[in-house]
């Protein structure tokens, strides 16, 4: 009987040293999982802030790179409309200062002078008016007779300086103006809307020359 008790006895020690060393076996495991999850959280975490940090300082001078370059084609960009609009400008400014030009030169070739004639409204002369190119040689004769060259080239230089055509005017009168060289002639449009008076002058060599331009509200007493 006490034989059989301590079988017992010890048999129960060996299941209980078994059961014991089973445990501390499976502790030991759990214990060296856990550490090898620690340790791998761990070095995640220190991956994670590396990959956060370093990009971000390495970022941050290239975007302010780009920011610069942006700045830098911006100023070449502005540099450029100024050039161009400046550019844009003197051709304007330019253009200007020709027409001033022409119209100043119209101002001064084109003057336009009081009358005190209650049938003239305004007296015109430039000295841009040129003689009518004569065909005549030798010793010149003033003639008002229809016809003769004189009298013709005398007509021709009075309508030079009208915006009628001679054929589609009324010629009312040509006559001398106070000097062999000298002769004055009253013109109307068709419709006597148009009433000029001009005044002309020989040049020897060059033929008759315009010499002032009247233009009339009437041809009572124009010629």
């Amino acid at each position: 009987m006490e034989r059989k008790r301590r079988f017992q006895t010890r048999q129960q020690y060996a299941e209980e040293k078994a059961k014991s060393s089973k445990f501390d076996r499976l502790n030991k495991n759990l214990n060296i999982l856990i550490a090898i999850v620690a340790i791998a959280i761990v070095v995640t975490l220190a991956i994670i802030l590396s990959n956060d940090s370093v990009p971000k300082d390495q970022a941050e001078p290239k975007e302010k790179n780009e920011h610069v370059v942006s700045k830098e084609q911006q100023s070449n960009e502005d540099q450029t409309s100024g050039d161009q609009t400046n550019a844009g400008s003197t051709d304007v400014n330019d253009e200007d200062d020709e027409n001033v030009t022409e119209e100043t030169t119209d101002v001064v070739e084109n003057t336009i002078l009081p009358s005190v004639d209650p049938i003239v409204d305004e007296v015109q002369v430039n000295s841009a008016w040129a003689a009518y190119p004569t065909e005549q040689t030798g010793e010149h004769v003033s003639t008002f007779e229809s016809g003769h060259i004189d009298y013709e080239e005398k007509l021709k230089a009075v309508f030079s300086v009208l915006d009628l055509q001679q054929e589609n005017s009324i010629v009312l009168r040509v006559k001398n103006n106070g000097s062999a060289n000298t002769a004055i002639a009253v013109v109307t449009s068709m419709d006597k809307t148009e009433m000029y008076r001009v005044s002309i002058e020989w040049i020897d060599g060059e033929g008759w020359k315009p010499t002032r331009l009247e233009v009339l509200n009437s041809v009572v007493g124009a010629y």
